[in-house]
């Protein structure tokens, strides 16, 4: 329940957005005229000032993780021994970038520009949102790097995900993408399952899926030989760090909730509510970002080669030929794992 709280703050802007855009297109109106500018007023600058708000919590974070680094180079001794090594410095660094960051979507000659290469609507305050939120996952993914340290430190600390655990944080990425493109507020049910390309399955495309699926599994297959003989100890100890996150969900039931889990609320996100909107290269970035677990290593880059694939699934066909990819490649790879 904690992973929800964490991602409750950054829900209610995506909210917000969507009323204000529903506001804009048909107003909401009562016989009062003084609530109807109020009404306008709110609606209009609500979204920007709840923006605004993370941009400077995230300063106010940077400046504590600097305090904190400042302390541990003046007093290393408060640090407790056996404690996990937090790069603050690298913390603070990239909170202060990313809001800083996040600022420029803010500013409407900006929109305009970035307008000239996605798709997005520079008057649209869920397109506004939409690319405020992808400065916050790229520099708050980085950050958390420094939180969680480097490989080594992830290898020797005990992450072991329970089946709780994956279901949760899949959760909080389905909510986004349907809170994204505004179910309940903007569109329907059947608007929304549009908008995010969930159609029914053609027994070619059942087909098409599973041959997709193979493919990238032999990709997968022929990095890990490759990585193997070319960098032993990196590929090592990647296999340490996938142990110790993944050790837990080695049967046939965490195998199967890890596959459907990332699988629905991954591609409901990436491919069904951000490409439309910030395009497949960006949406393809900002996914292997996602997956910093891995460190910024071959595993990353292979992730990369895999949202640019799922992308152009998503572009020539449909969000759900993606899910069942995705659920098929995970669960399938950990089942291979398990043999």
């Amino acid at each position: 329940m904690e992973e929800l709280l964490i991602y409750l703050p950054f829900l209610v802007p995506v909210v917000v957005a969507n009323f204000s855009e529903r506001h804009r297109r048909s107003p909401y109106r009562t016989q009062d005229p003084r609530t109807n500018a109020m009404l306008d007023a709110a609606l209009r600058y609500l979204p920007y000032g709840l923006l605004i708000a993370i941009n400077l919590g995230l300063l106010g974070i940077a400046a504590l993780a600097l305090l904190n680094s400042l302390a541990q180079m003046l007093m290393p001794e408060l640090i407790e021994p056996g404690a996990v090594a937090v790069d603050w410095l690298a913390v603070a660094a990239a909170c202060f970038l990313t809001s800083a960051l996040a600022f420029l979507p803010l500013i409407p000659a900006v929109r305009r520009w970035v307008a000239r290469w996605l798709p997005i609507d520079p008057e649209s305050i869920v397109h506004t949102t939409a690319l405020t939120f992808a400065i916050y996952q790229i520099g708050l993914s980085l950050g958390q790097m420094g939180l969680i340290g480097d490989l080594e430190t992830l290898a020797d600390v005990e992450l072991a995900l329970t089946v709780w655990d994956v279901l949760l944080s899949g959760i909080p990425l389905a909510l986004f993408a349907l809170a994204g493109v505004g179910l309940l507020i903007r569109r329907g049910g059947r608007g929304t399952a549009k908008r995010l390309g969930l159609r029914r399955l053609a027994w070619k495309q059942l087909i098409a899926a599973v041959g997709v699926t193979i493919l990238l599994l032999g990709f997968d297959a022929a990095v890990s030989l490759s990585w193997g003989e070319v960098d032993p100890a990196g590929y090592e100890l990647l296999e340490r760090v996938s142990e110790s996150l993944f050790g837990g969900l080695t049967t046939a039931t965490g195998a199967l909730v890890l596959g459907l889990s990332a699988g629905i609320s991954e591609e409901l996100l990436f491919r069904g509510a951000v490409q439309p909107r910030l395009g497949l290269l960006l949406t393809a970035i900002l996914f292997a970002i996602g997956h910093l677990q891995y460190g910024l290593t071959v595993a990353t880059l292979e992730v990369l080669v895999m949202g640019l694939v799922l992308g152009f699934i998503r572009r020539r066909t449909h969000t759900t030929m993606c899910i069942l990819i995705h659920a098929l490649y995970n669960t399938i790879g950990m089942l291979v794992v398990m043999a």
